[in-house]
């Protein structure tokens, strides 16, 4: 008998069971596609999809779960998150995390349950290097969409590498001069990566870091055939270009998402306004619709890298095996803090922190206001980890996203959006993902407070939902 199965149902774990029809009873729903929030309401999923809504009480099923003063919510999306790059050691093909396989292996095995103890159950990786196949093929992970990149040996990001291992990550390398019939053709590779599986292409729009202009970028008549050949095979296009310059040629390349803020655009003072060429940028953004990821946590990594005591981060036992943190304490993994002091001629650390953590997040900060107040939807993306700052962590970086979005001025009903259903229609997934609606797939989270009430309640996860199986948050920790 089904109910006598529920007596002993306390003795295991969620994730141990074969479970595939779960109650969820007397809950709070939340989610952006309601005027309110719906209570005491009764979800049943069956088979991995939301299968019943209803106030109604509900008799067949395997497993219930009291919702009693909790909050149900759609599983949270991040559109931006390189899940083959290790915090500290950059991608796993680099040679920090080549000298130490033992540990890039054990962050790898916790790295997927890091980001859903954090409520991402789906993640779109925009970038995603060789790696990508341990996120894939642990036993649980969250939904995993990628795109591609599309370059040339002339243009960033490949230009930069240096060894062999490091350029085998870009295998779409097209030749700007090719006709449409060869191999290695714009026209063939979009055809190629649409083929593969791939949600999106990604354009790199960068000619320098910072103030520098040392690497061409893709010219315009290329980028017209990578549009045109993307809108043919339906994938959107996504932009890295977080300076005025770059976001103005992605503009004119007609891209689809711009998947940066905008930090670099001179001297910044905090009570100055938006410049008018920022401002009529923005308002072609809002006019042609584009998604716009502000990624504030990528400034924010590198200004805390800079605080002796970020190793000692409370939030990083629950997520960083204890071998990656020990090494973040040894000198070698000082390497790219010695980058960035290199950078910044000698200035103290505190100083190169707040350069980040006021100068260019103030910028990125009214941007997103300016956005928000023109009611236009910002998506959320980590652009874990942004760097190869070990400040930011897979799943909490996440998490920190949003709390920077409620710094900048979003509300906290935008941030729900921003989290799961504008990221969802911009990747043309909304049929599936984004809201709490029968047919849609169940990645969900059961929080113990209101998200609407505080933006810490993202954080008071009690349980997560992956394609209708529960799983309890605790189970995910990885030092306990």
């Amino acid at each position: 008998m089904i109910r006598i199965f529920l007596l002993v149902i306390s003795l295991y774990s969620f994730s141990a069971l074969a479970i595939n029809t779960v109650l969820i009873e007397n809950v709070t729903i939340v989610s952006s596609h309601l005027q309110a929030a719906k209570l005491r309401m009764n979800v049943l999923l069956d088979d991995g999809r939301i299968a019943q809504i209803t106030q109604n009480k509900i008799t067949n099923y395997a497993l219930k779960i009291d919702g009693s003063g909790k909050f149900l919510t759609p599983g949270i999306m991040d559109s931006h998150a390189h899940v083959s790059s290790i915090p500290g050691m950059g991608f796993g093909v680099e040679p920090m995390a080549t000298m130490h396989p033992k540990i890039a292996e054990e962050y790898y095995q916790q790295q997927p349950k890091s980001f859903l103890y954090y409520g991402v159950t789906q993640i779109v990786d925009p970038n995603p290097g060789v790696n990508f196949k341990h996120f894939i093929s642990a036993d649980i992970h969250p939904d995993y969409l990628r795109c591609e990149v599309i370059t040339t040996e002339k243009t960033f990001p490949y230009v930069e590498k240096t060894d062999d291992l490091s350029r085998s990550m870009f295998t779409y390398l097209v030749d700007e001069n090719a006709k449409e019939s060869a191999r290695n053709s714009v026209e063939s590779i979009v055809t190629d990566i649409a083929n593969s599986g791939a949600a999106c292409i990604k354009i790199y729009f960068e000619d320098g870091y910072g103030n520098a202009s040392q690497w061409p970028t893709l010219s315009p008549k290329t980028l017209q055939r990578i549009k045109l050949s993307a809108k043919k095979a339906n994938l959107p296009i996504l932009a890295h270009a977080n300076a005025l310059d770059m976001q103005q040629l992605a503009l004119a390349a007609n891209v689809d998402i711009i998947a940066h803020g905008m930090w670099n655009w001179g001297k910044y003072r905090r009570d100055k306004q938006l410049p008018k060429e920022i401002k009529e940028k923005l308002n072609r953004v809002i006019a042609n619709e584009l998604g716009y990821m502000p990624t504030q946590r990528v400034i924010a990594g590198l200004g805390e890298v800079m605080l002796p005591d970020i190793v000692s981060s409370p939030e990083f036992l629950s997520v960083t095996p204890k071998s990656l943190i020990d090494w973040y304490k040894t000198s070698e993994a000082q390497w790219f803090k010695e980058e960035l002091r290199v950078g910044f001629d000698g200035m103290g650390d505190e100083s190169i922190a707040a350069a980040f953590l006021y100068g260019r997040i103030g910028k990125g900060n009214k941007v997103i206001s300016y956005l928000s107040k023109a009611k236009h939807p910002i998506l959320l993306a980590s652009d874990f980890p942004g760097s190869p700052s070990f400040a930011n962590q897979p799943g909490l970086t996440t998490f920190q996203e949003m709390k920077a979005m409620v710094d900048a001025g979003l509300s906290l009903s935008e941030v729900l959006e921003a989290a799961t259903i504008n990221n969802a229609k911009k990747f043309k997934i909304e049929n599936n993902y984004g809201t709490v609606e029968v047919g849609k797939i169940a990645n969900l989270l059961l929080l113990k407070n209101n998200p609407l009430g505080s933006i810490e309640s993202w954080n008071s996860i009690d349980t997560i939902f992956l394609h209708g199986k529960p799983i309890h948050r605790e189970e995910l920790v990885v030092n306990k």
